[in-house]
């Protein structure tokens, strides 16, 4: 089975945001291509990297790369970068903000910051078992 990839523009804008979810639960199959509870976490944790995009980044848009293969998603959130780089830490009780990059890495086999590039990535897994369509 070849790899399966997708990619979209987003305006660097909070409306972005739901679209950027409603763009990766149109692309991705439904079950037996990509389980239910697998699209579920990779909805959440591109909503979570591209308000991070819009929040953090300086330019005017972010673009959203998919990867999808036999038992396995990765998901690249790519913008103009900012003043800091994606680092996980923890959030005190009465913070707003600081728990998107812990949902990620709760929700998601791996993640990182991109290579030579600003913005993250986030692989999901599964048993391969399942034909992705």
């Amino acid at each position: 089975m070849r790899m399966k990839r997708n990619s979209v523009t987003f305006p660097a804008a909070p409306a972005s945001v739901a679209e950027a979810r409603a763009w990766l639960t149109a692309v991705l199959p439904s079950p037996p291509g990509v389980p239910d509870d697998t699209a579920a976490a990779a909805v959440l944790a591109l909503s979570e990297a591209a308000t991070n995009a819009v929040r953090h980044a300086s330019g005017a848009e972010f673009h959203v790369r998919t990867s999808l293969g036999p038992g396995s998603l990765r998901v690249e959130c790519e913008d103009a970068g900012g003043p800091t780089v994606p680092l996980l830490r923890r959030a005190g009780v009465c913070e707003e903000g600081g728990r998107g990059l812990a949902l990620i890495a709760a929700f998601t086999d791996s993640w990182g910051p991109l290579h030579g590039r600003p913005g993250i990535y986030f692989r999901l897994d599964w048993p391969s078992g399942s034909a992705v369509g």
